[in-house]
């Protein structure tokens, strides 16, 4: 079988090039008694419902843990940072 050039597709990669760097997930927690969990609500129709259970969930079975909320901005801010130094652990809603 011969191919000739103009039979020929060029592929492109749209991604471009880029590095990674890889790391380490961050240690799970032993247990949430006592501990501040962070909640991030990404704005998606009945999250609210979704993390007001989660919540429910973790004030019932863990004594003395307290939970803070925050409303992701948008795509590009992620509420995060509202959390930075507050809690030890975070749930955060995702998908669609």
């Amino acid at each position: 079988m011969n191919i000739s050039a103009r039979n020929m597709v060029k592929l492109i990669n749209p991604t471009g090039q880029y590095q990674t760097k890889q790391v380490t997930l961050a240690r799970r927690l032993d247990a949430l008694q006592g501990k501040s969990i962070g909640l991030i609500d990404n704005t998606k129709p009945n999250v609210g419902l979704f993390l007001s259970f989660i919540e429910e969930m973790i004030h019932a079975s863990c004594a003395g843990t307290q939970t803070h909320t925050v409303r992701k901005k948008n795509a590009s801010v992620l509420g995060a940072n509202e959390l930075d130094g507050k809690v030890q652990g975070v749930v955060s809603a995702w998908g669609d």
